[in-house]
């Protein structure tokens, strides 16, 4: 069932109808993938499809495409529900990413004001994979209400945290430079301003000369009785860190851990097997901490994460 509403604040909504199912054949009359009507009416109005009169929302096009398109019976040739996948709600819905990019090819949804696009292997991840895991796939985009979403956030960012250890660099990445002088001065300025009358009179004192003493320096003129407000107020916005030469993002170094081993295929195509395990564990963890009861029985975790 749906689960119980909770307030929400969301814009004002024109539709809930995020999948819109437009079925796209071949020339061979193969259905190959799934689209939404302004990409189905983009193939009309250049000639490069003819609408199917005997079936609604169905086009086929007039070329030969290069690739052969989803296997049949497959998830992403599918009916798709306008449903949260978790709870069966239809109101508040927002597109949820399991892993990889979309493209206008295979999008079969048109997002409206309210709606909005979320990662579940999240983009501090995704934006580093190859091109041909991220590019061009819409299997791991599923549909949650606002209330699920939210939920399944907060279980996600408990698994990001346990990656720290996994891939020994902190999620905000590795190589800050910092300013000691700054950070001192900045925290010593941000304690008066938040909590002065908590803070005693002596050690009250103590902070503001390190702020004054700072100012000094930074400033290059003595404090003679100046609004000691507007000097603590730009004392605790200096920027105490920056990104050294030698910084690299969380993200950025796990995929290049997870895609250190390459492993040719009978193709001769790369895979990397430690990144579809990686990307599979997301798809698990989902389902795991989600159970969505409305996921689709052709969904499936050990799906290919490549979209070649």
């Amino acid at each position: 069932m749906p689960r119980e509403k909770k307030p929400v604040s969301m814009p004002s909504k024109k539709s809930n109808v995020i999948y819109e199912n437009w079925r796209v054949y071949s020339k061979h009359h193969k259905l190959m993938f799934r689209c939404n009507e302004k990409k189905a009416r983009w193939y009309l109005e250049k000639q490069l499809a003819t609408a199917l009169p005997k079936e609604e929302r169905a086009i086929k096009l007039n070329f030969e495409a290069k690739g052969d398109g989803h296997k049949h019976g497959d998830y992403m040739v599918e009916d798709r529900s306008n449903i949260c996948v978790s709870c069966g709600g239809n109101e508040y819905l927002t597109m949820h990413h399991v892993g990889k990019l979309y493209s206008r090819h295979s999008c079969q949804f048109i997002l409206y004001p309210n709606h909005e696009l979320s990662f579940i292997v999240p983009e501090m991840y995704r934006h580093w994979m190859p091109l041909v895991v991220k590019s061009k796939s819409s299997r791991d985009l599923l549909l949650l209400c606002k209330h699920c979403h939210d939920d399944y956030e907060q279980k996600a960012m408990s698994f990001k945290k346990a990656s720290v250890k996994r891939f020994n660099i902190p999620l905000e990445g590795s190589g800050w430079c910092t300013f000691p002088e700054y950070k001192n001065a900045k925290k010593a300025a941000s304690a008066l301003i938040r909590s002065s009358d908590k803070i005693p009179q002596e050690r009250q004192q103590v902070l503001k000369t390190t702020v004054l003493d700072f100012w000094k320096d930074y400033d290059k003129k003595e404090y003679k009785g100046d609004d000691l407000d507007l000097i603590l107020k730009e004392c605790s916005e200096l920027v105490d860190h920056f990104k050294g030469p030698d910084y690299i993002e969380h993200g950025q170094s796990a995929i290049q851990q997870l895609t250190s081993k390459c492993v040719l295929n009978d193709k001769g195509q790369e895979t990397w097997p430690d990144l579809e395990a990686f990307i599979k564990e997301w798809r698990q963890h989902f389902l795991d901490n989600l159970n969505p009861k409305h996921l689709s029985q052709l969904w499936s975790v050990d799906a290919d994460i490549y979209t070649r």
